[in-house]
């Protein structure tokens, strides 16, 4: 049962780093199509700070250091 139960927070610590927003998935989107932060901005009518404080939470709950790995692990695991 122990063994179970440490499985089962394991898995939960994990999905925890896809949780991502709405928006996030907007933005993580547009990444993968390689738009910018200004073009990102001005599709989705917010400031270029704000779109740059969405791709950091990306980052972060992805996992992930920069544009091209958060394109790459959003098209393996189906998130666009």
């Amino acid at each position: 049962m122990a063994s179970s139960l440490s499985s089962l927070s394991q898995t939960r610590n994990s999905g925890d780093r896809f949780k991502l927003s709405a928006r996030e998935f907007e933005v993580l989107s547009m990444l993968v199509e390689g738009k910018s932060n200004p073009e990102i901005a001005s599709n989705l009518y917010l400031s270029i700070n704000t779109i740059k404080s969405h791709v950091n939470g990306i980052f972060n709950k992805l996992g992930v250091n920069d544009r091209v790995q958060a394109a790459v692990f959003a098209v393996r695991n189906q998130l666009v």
